[in-house]
């Protein structure tokens, strides 16, 4: 008893001790090995993202499950909780599952059995529970929304070798729903992403792979739109690439054995229709896509990982479809097998990062780099908290009250000379919600009401939201909003 009582204790240490502060800057990490997936969010409410990182079981530290790295002070991360979990993590998620505003975090178990989609309330670990999916036949892709608009998130998620997907229903008081399976035929599943792609409030569900399949969600049940037959694709999104007010979906060709990306857009025409534009292709090959906004200009920007581990490649949005010339953005090859990106703001300064993760079971360097983005088309390895100082007879202040609000909030900030200003909504990964002023101010003290809507009109969902204030000259300042019920 003894023995075995060391030998636990032991691997707790290896494991702690596992994860140091790169070297070379605060950007670079090195984790238990096995890590895998990655995302960021704030899950101490206290105005930064934290990093949530899965970590793949390994046979050498008996080990694997969720890890969190908090963010203190701001772009400098440590090592805060980890639970076990005896099960691969190809998807790592947050969302608010609950009527507390502290975000949860979605994972997946596993009991060599059935596999289970665990949850931890609340960034309590003590708050776990877990969901019986009552199929093995491997969880690879997870995402949430709101299927049927009674104002919870559910868990949406399919299987690559079940040749399904499947929704937890959130009932409300932390109980979700029996699974609910709906199957495809003719290929095999590669990503699933969630959106209200008709305006309706309800969040449909994308499904590619040889097809790629639209679900619209309706009281009665959903309706299946077939928009690509008979051709390949490994990824998918879900943004308003044009602005337009309309979702797009986005889904790409990028596999390790093909030279040549390919980028297909499928515009919303409205009615439930799409029409499939022009693809993009370029070189070299990539396996992972993300889509948010890097540069503060409302529209979504294309970040692919590229194949030969050499870092990032990002295309910038012009406008009307039109992707700018590539920009590539290098990261270190240590020898990892495989690779995951997550791109959300990580240093408080208005503009979205991008956080690396290598998958590989031995120790390197670094199996977690973070690139800090100064809004200029630069990434580097050290934090830019809060750009720049406006140079004035007092301290610039941007804050808004009440926060946390329910129905609407107040933004206040004082001018010492006129200028054009803008104030934008962005959820927690950089997805644009809507732009509450843009226009010339004069000097003096100004107030400006948001009432919690997107630029649809439609109620934004409880959580944490961030607003950027854009002066001319490219001062930028954000501050972390909490909407509630």
């Amino acid at each position: 008893m003894k023995r075995h009582l060391f030998i636990f204790f032991l691997l707790i240490s290896l494991f702690f001790l596992g994860f140091t502060q790169g070297d070379t800057s605060k950007s670079q990490y090195t984790l238990p090995i096995g890590a895998y997936s990655v995302w960021a969010d704030d899950l101490d409410l206290d105005g930064d993202n934290d990093i949530i990182v899965g970590h793949n079981y390994d046979s050498q530290t008996q080990w694997g499950g969720v890890s969190v790295l908090k963010n203190n002070p701001i772009g400098n991360f440590s090592l805060s909780d980890s639970l076990f979990s005896y099960a691969w993590q190809p998807e790592i998620q947050t969302a608010q599952l609950n009527q507390n505003p502290i975000p949860d975090i979605i994972y997946i178990k596993d009991n060599s059995v059935t596999e289970f989609i665990g949850i931890i309330f609340d960034f309590d670990f003590t708050d776990t529970v877990y969901l019986d999916t009552y199929t093995y036949d491997g969880i690879e892709y997870i995402t949430t929304g709101d299927i049927d608009n009674n104002g919870l998130t559910d868990i949406v998620y399919s299987s690559n070798q079940g040749q399904f997907w499947g929704i937890l229903f959130n009932l409300g008081d932390e109980i979700f729903s029996q699974p609910e399976y709906h199957y495809v035929t003719g290929y095999y599943p590669t990503d699933i992403a969630v959106g209200d792609l008709n305006n309706d409030g309800r969040d449909d569900v994308v499904i590619c792979g040889q097809n790629t399949e639209v679900y619209f969600s309706y009281a009665s049940g959903f309706q299946c739109l077939l928009i690509e037959q008979n051709y390949p694709r490994n990824g998918v999104k879900i943004s308003d690439l044009n602005l337009d007010g309309m979702n797009d979906v986005l889904t790409v060709v990028g596999l390790d054995y093909i030279p040549t990306s390919i980028l297909a857009v499928f515009k919303n025409e409205g009615n439930n229709s799409f029409s499939h534009l022009p693809d993009f292709s370029f070189q070299p090959g990539t396996n992972r896509f993300f889509v948010t906004d890097f540069n503060n200009d409302s529209l979504p920007d294309v970040l692919f990982q590229k194949n030969d581990f050499s870092g990032h490649i990002i295309f910038y949005n012009q406008g009307n479809f039109q992707l700018g010339d590539s920009q590539h953005v290098s990261v270190p090859d240590y020898g990892e097998g495989w690779r995951n990106i997550h791109c959300a703001e990580m240093d408080n300064n208005g503009y979205n990062d991008i956080i690396t993760v290598r998958t590989i079971y031995t120790q390197i360097p670094s199996n977690l780099d973070i690139l800090f983005n100064d809004g200029n088309g630069n990434f580097g390895p050290d934090p830019i908290v809060n750009i720049i100082e406006i140079t004035s007879s007092h301290e610039f202040t941007f804050r808004n009250f009440p926060n946390p609000f329910h129905h609407e909030t107040i933004f206040e900030f004082r001018l010492d000379e006129p200028q054009h200003v803008s104030i934008t909504i962005y959820d927690l990964h950089g997805q644009h919600i809507c732009q509450v002023a843009n226009k010339h101010f004069t000097n003096g003290l100004h107030r400006i009401c948001w009432n919690g809507t997107n630029r649809l009109g439609t109620s934004c969902s409880p959580g944490i939201y961030q607003a950027s204030l854009h002066l001319m000259g490219s001062e930028n300042y954000s501050i972390k909003i909490i909407k509630q019920y």
